[in-house]
């Protein structure tokens, strides 16, 4: 049986201009809220003059971490999230703190503190844009193989995790029945099925 030598098409990027960056005419009001500053603009579309007024968020970086163990389970947390107002699974994470100069060092330190495993190595599987739409920051989503425990963990005060121990092989069914559903723990597992450093 032959096998198909089709490839995808290329990206059509038509002959439409590339947008233009819209003009910053000022910064109307500024509120930090710990995990991020909320900043209102005064801003100018560049093809009509129009002015506008838009809110971002402008956030610390995060880190992820897909946590393997030397029997090839990955480890999770699962923990209680306002935002839903529900317990959801998810892979290690979290701010990369002001003095952190390597999200390296964040990811390390994550997985450590919220699960009790270091891990023998560390990879680079990617770096995303959380919501270009409202924010400033980028996820790094990093992959850790060979890890041990070494002790509980030292989740901070108002962190209630549940650790949980998958086999690897069962993550898909956790994605698609639901159980894993947030939305950067899917970006990390996406960039570990393309394989470190999939994007620079």
């Amino acid at each position: 049986m032959s096998h198909s030598t089709h490839r995808p098409a290329p990206c059509d990027t038509s002959s439409m201009p590339e947008p233009r960056p819209w003009n910053l005419l000022r910064t109307r009001a500024e509120r930090d809220f710990r995990i991020f500053v909320a900043r209102t603009l005064d801003v100018t579309d560049p093809r009509t003059g129009t002015e506008y007024v838009r809110t971002i968020l402008n956030c610390p970086d995060w880190v992820n971490v897909v946590a393997v163990t030397t029997d090839q389970r990955v480890i999770l947390v699962r923990q209680f999230r306002f935002g839903t107002w529900s317990n959801t699974l998810e892979i290690p994470g979290g701010i990369v703190d002001p003095h952190e100069t390597d999200p390296a060092m964040t990811a390390r330190r994550e997985l450590e503190e919220e699960t009790g495993f270091v891990p023998g190595t560390l990879e680079l599987l990617g770096v995303s844009r959380p919501n270009p739409a409202i924010q400033t920051n980028r996820l790094h989503s990093y992959l850790a193989r060979d890890c041990r425990k070494v002790h509980d963990g030292h989740p901070e005060g108002s962190e209630d995790l549940e650790l949980v121990l998958a086999p690897k092989s069962e993550l898909p069914g956790l994605v698609r029945s639901g159980q894993i559903s947030h939305s950067l723990v899917l970006a990390a597992l996406l960039y570990d099925s393309l394989g470190p450093k999939a994007v620079s």
